[in-house]
């Protein structure tokens, strides 16, 4: 395709050997329908036979000669056929009575007193005086009893206007079809060389369309992907930054220290650095693994208002002393994946203990095909402009580095990758109750 479209139309062999082709199958097609046209009969065709118009067309011929030779019956006929023979430009014979002729020859001549013969192409005319006279051979101007040259010229000059206004019909039938072609093609060469940002515009035809969008879809979706790559890149450098930066520091201290108290806690704070790079690395690692990968769900038909009440009663251990936990399901069935919504559920509610200052409400509901999950706190909410933001990996409101407040800003990630599994979405508003109200929708599958 590719080497189509670079190519010039016309200069491109293949199309060259179509034509040729194409050309070919005109003169053959040409030909067939004037033989199956000429073999139709009249009735059906509501054209007269090629025999009965040729004889009308020397009636009048017919009837001057003989009214001639009537009005000179007193001088030898050969006389005044040798005074006509000048005025015509086919031969004119005087034969014998008992000339041999065809039945159908003789017949016409009993009819008409004259008669044409179509394969010899000439013209009887009966004086009734035991003469014929013989017309020609009459040349006649008949395609198919041409010679092969002038039935060949005629063939390619009809098949070649035949392809020019097919080509002229093709060419505004497709010629918007072909632009979106080469639309698509520029596209692609330019994400080819690393602009993600091309985009196929003003394609309109329902041929290509579908492509197009493909085709845009898939750049928008590279375009993402890099980008939260290079996001997450410079978000975790930043992360490892600070526990390497405590270990030199550590590191540092422990080679000027000579209190051997001192140097035990020096050495437990570094392998404290060390724990937590490897945790840090693991759970970047597993979040690079789900995200580049397809995981296939294991949907499972549940009662929501059992399973909600399940998952709540599982985190009643987590919960900061004097909190509210407010758990509210919907009495209906749902296909889902438990294992990745319980996931979804646990990292919001474990978010709100850390957040909400004494009250968290969580809302199980279904809406058609869609299980939504909501999550409301009393806390400090999220600012408008960071609403996305705390849906990137590593990122964090709370912009401290210890060890106490543990967390690597993860979670709200993998809520929101595991409701893109799910066909569904992850986003957060305002809280009735005056804090943040996160919402998962995600989708339920076929009973």
């Amino acid at each position: 395709m590719r080497q189509l479209l670079a190519k010039p139309l016309f200069f491109n062999r293949r199309i060259v050997f179509y034509l040729v082709i194409l050309l070919s199958l005109q003169c053959i097609i040409a030909y067939g329908a004037l033989l199956v046209f000429d073999s139709l009969p009249s009735s059906l065709t509501d054209m007269p036979d090629d025999h009965i118009v040729f004889r009308e067309s020397q009636r009048g011929t017919v009837n001057l000669i003989r009214k001639h030779i009537d009005e000179n019956k007193q001088r030898p006929l050969q006389t005044v056929i040798d005074e006509l023979q000048p005025y015509f430009g086919y031969p004119i014979k005087i034969l014998p009575a008992n000339t041999t002729l065809s039945h159908s020859i003789k017949k016409e001549l009993e009819k008409l007193n004259f008669a044409y013969d179509g394969d010899d192409e000439v013209v009887y005319i009966d004086l009734n005086d035991g003469h014929l006279l013989q017309l020609g051979p009459i040349l006649m101007r008949d395609i198919l009893a041409s010679n092969t040259m002038s039935l060949s010229v005629f063939l390619i000059i009809w098949a070649l206007f035949s392809a020019i206004i097919f080509f002229i019909l093709i060419y505004f039938a497709f010629s918007a079809v072909w632009k979106d072609l080469v639309n698509i093609r520029q596209t692609a060469e330019q994400l080819g060389q690393g602009n993600l940002k091309a985009r196929t515009e003003n394609v309109k035809g329902w041929l290509f369309k579908p492509l197009a969008n493909v085709l845009n879809n898939m750049g928008t979706h590279i375009e993402h992907l890099v980008s939260t790559n290079q996001t997450i890149s410079h978000a975790m450098a930043h992360e490892l930054r600070t526990p390497l930066a405590r270990m030199r520091f550590e590191l540092s201290m422990l080679e000027e220290s000579t209190d051997e108290d001192e140097r035990v806690a020096l050495q437990k704070g570094m392998s404290d650095d060390i724990d937590e790079l490897e945790t840090l690395i693991n759970a970047s690692l597993n979040y690079f693994k789900m995200q580049q990968s397809n995981i296939e769900l294991n949907l499972t038909t549940v009662s929501l208002k059992q399973w909600g009440e399940k998952v709540c009663q599982s985190l009643a251990l987590f919960k900061p002393k004097g909190f509210e936990l407010v758990c509210h399901s919907q009495d209906a069935n749902a296909k889902i994946d438990t294992n990745l919504a319980e996931t979804i559920v646990k990292n919001l509610l474990l978010n709100a203990f850390k957040y909400a200052a004494h009250k968290a409400v969580l809302n199980i509901t279904k809406q058609d095909n869609r299980v939504i999950l909501e999550i409301d706190d009393d806390g400090t909410g999220i600012p408008f402009d960071a609403r996305e933001k705390i849906f990137m990996p590593f990122a964090r409101l709370d912009t401290s580095r210890t060890r106490s407040t543990g967390g690597y800003g993860l979670g709200l990630a993998y809520v929101k990758l595991m409701a893109e599994f799910h066909d569904g979405k992850a986003f957060v508003v305002t809280s009735p109750l005056g804090g943040a109200r996160f919402v998962v929708s995600i989708k339920s599958g076929d009973f």
